[in-house]
């Protein structure tokens, strides 16, 4: 079954009133959606039939039911549409999953729920090691065919959605509220970008609030999405963790990347490979494992993908490629790319204007 909302206000009411119904248990409306094809389908039971079912209650949201006025909002800006799980237009990899959501409503292309994916999650503080990281490995997945699948949330699933549509991709970001409650705030601007290009998906009915069991939820269903979850950086413990694990209970591979042990919030992907995730140490490897054409990709190309090309000369590229996280006297720097020092000087003193670098005692250094 599937319904696009915006063209019939008493269809649109009737289909949001049946997904309320996962409030009474994702397995039970599931079940129910499984024997009534249609809102209306349920509404024509017998009352005997609907007690039998324990869906009284339900049947009479549904006949009631009055379309919010946020709904209109929402198709104004992207299609929405609905999908349950019996629908060819279901994500097909979630549709295997055991506890898979009953329905998803879809905000942006439908389509991208059919491609192929991969899901990348992290640390909400990155530092900026894991902050590089987590825009290269998008965009190098992007790069190479892949919708990037992600929460939405504050740090490594921003800058994972935010380097996708960067890179000329398609992201997916799956919400742990209502499509009308976009969690966090501060990236509603991000959500419309990504309802452009990709889709915001929810499994909870539109006016649910962010509470904390529905991040527990959520996180199953970000990784259900993929094949693989790549776990940039992550503390423990952490939800990270829990959508890692929850990768692993559905039979799909965790990738993590290594930490050094003096690093707090590598603690996470430290125990991951130590329970038997897959080790990723670079773009590359990562291409290979995607078996992707993108995997000639140079990582230096995809390290600077988050940074607009435009905001970039060729001195300023060529410094960036040089540059490390060891800081480096200009003299040296100087030397390595054949430059005057002045002209040396005055290209890291632009990049330390936009804080890009830094400058040390010891010389200067990359800050992404």
């Amino acid at each position: 079954m599937a319904h696009q909302f915006g063209s019939d206000a008493d269809a649109d009411a009737k289909w949001l009133a049946l997904s309320a119904g996962v409030h009474g248990g994702a397995r039970w409306l599931d079940a129910l959606l499984q024997r009534f094809d249609s809102p209306y389908a349920l509404l024509e039971c017998s009352a005997e039939e609907a007690r039998s079912l324990g869906a009284q209650s339900l049947q009479r949201d549904i006949a009631t039911a009055r379309a919010p006025d946020s709904l209109q909002r929402l198709v104004q800006q992207a299609p929405l549409n609905l999908i349950t799980a019996q629908h060819p237009e279901y994500p097909p990899l979630l549709s295997e999953c055991e506890d898979r959501p009953p329905f998803l409503l879809v905000h942006g292309e439908l389509e991208v729920l059919q491609a192929q994916t991969v899901s990348i999650v992290g640390t909400r503080r990155p530092s900026l090691d894991g902050a590089r990281a987590a825009s290269a490995f998008a965009a190098a997945a992007s790069r190479a065919g892949r919708v990037v699948v992600s929460g939405l949330a504050l740090g490594v699933d921003g800058l994972a959605h935010q380097s996708a549509l960067a890179a000329g991709g398609k992201t997916i970001a799956i919400l742990p509220s209502g499509l009308d409650t976009i969690y966090p705030a501060r990236h509603r601007h991000l959500a419309h970008r990504i309802r452009q290009s990709g889709a915001v998906v929810s499994e909870f009915p539109l006016g649910t609030p962010p509470r904390k069991h529905h991040f527990y939820r959520r996180n199953r269903t970000l990784s259900g999405f993929s094949a693989a979850t790549l776990v940039i950086e992550a503390g423990r413990p952490s939800g990270t963790l829990i959508t890692a694990s929850a990768a692993a209970d559905q039979g799909r591979d965790v990738l993590a990347l290594p930490w050094s042990v003096y690093h707090p919030e590598g603690s996470g992907c430290r125990y991951l490979l130590d329970d038997g995730a897959l080790l990723i140490t670079s773009v590359e490897a990562f291409c290979d494992y995607l078996g992707s054409a993108g995997s000639d990709v140079a990582a230096e190309d995809l390290l600077l993908s988050a940074i607009p090309e435009a905001a970039l000369d060729s001195d300023q590229k060529a410094m960036l490629m040089l540059m490390g996280r060891r800081p480096v006297h200009p003299e040296v720097l100087a030397v390595h790319l054949g430059w005057g020092l002045e002209r040396c000087l005055a290209c890291l003193s632009s990049l330390e204007v936009t804080g890009r670098l830094q400058r040390t005692v010891s010389g200067y250094q990359a800050t992404r």
